[in-house]
This record gives structure tokens, sequence and C-alpha cells, in this order.
């Protein structure tokens, strides 16, 4: 898989983490990128948040091999960010 960054934290907390991702983006010119999430175990609310708004900018990141029960809070997370839109 082209582009493919091991994210090789175990805790993911803060959006400054997330940030760090974003920043790493875009040294990749215009091509896909997939966050490799294996030996991710736990985000918290903020860095999922963080981390959603970065892939709504750029369409062009995927993450894969996400843990289930992460899979399911960030999909928790993303469902209460289209609720509160303002």
């Amino acid at each position: 898989m082209k582009n493919l960054i091991p994210i090789k934290k175990r805790f993911l907390i803060f959006r400054d983490e997330a940030k760090g991702i974003k920043r790493m983006s875009k040294k990749i010119a215009r091509q896909n990128i997939y966050l490799d999430f294996s030996k991710v175990d736990f985000i918290s609310r903020s860095f999922a948040d963080e981390l959603l708004n970065i892939i709504r900018e750029k369409e062009r990141i995927e993450i894969v091999n996400l843990k289930p029960h992460l899979e399911k809070f960030l999909k928790i997370v993303k469902k209460t960010k289209e609720k509160v839109k303002f």
C-alpha cells in the first residue's frame, strides 16, 4: 500500500498529536495517505474529534487496521459531531 504511515503510539490523547498527522500529510504530495492504526489501543475524544476534522478537510487520508473498539468510538464521535453543527 503506497503511503502507509504507521502510527507508533499506543495511546493518542491530545489534539496536537492529530495535528502532527496533518503536518505529516502536507509533506506527501496529492496522493492518498493510509494511517496504520494497528498499534493504537486508545484514542481520546479530543484526539478523535481533531482527527475527524483533518480527515474531513483532507479527503485523501484513510485509516487502516483500526481495532473494532476504536472504530466504534470514532463512529460515535462522528455522529455527535454531525448533531452539533452550528
